[in-house]
C-alpha cells in the first residue's frame, strides 16, 4: 500500500511542477478567465488526474494480488 501512496504523491507533484512551469512561462496570460474560472479549472484538472492515477494504481494492485484470477477463470468456464 505504501507504493500506491508514493505513486499518487509523485504524480501529484509532477502535475504541480508542470502547471507551475507553464504558468511561469506565460502560457496562461491571455486566456480571458477570471480567478474563479482558474480555480475551477485547477480543481477539475486535479480531480480528474487524481482519479485516473488512483484507478490505474488499483488496476496494478489488483493484478499483483491476483484478484482478477477468479473472474478470469469464471469467464473461461462459460465458453
Amino acid at each position: 500500500m505504501r507504493w500506491l501512496l508514493t505513486f499518487i504523491g509523485f504524480n501529484a507533484v509532477l502535475l504541480v511542477v508542470v502547471l507551475l512551469t507553464l504558468w511561469a512561462s506565460g502560457v496562461f496570460t491571455d486566456t480571458g478567465l477570471s480567478a474563479l474560472g482558474w480555480i475551477a479549472m485547477a480543481l477539475g484538472i486535479g480531480f480528474t488526474s487524481g482519479l485516473g492515477v488512483a484507478l490505474m494504481a488499483l488496476v496494478f494492485y489488483s493484478d499483483r494480488k491476483d484478484y482478477d484470477d477468479a473472474a478470469h477463470r469464471a469467464g473461461r468456464s462459460e465458453r
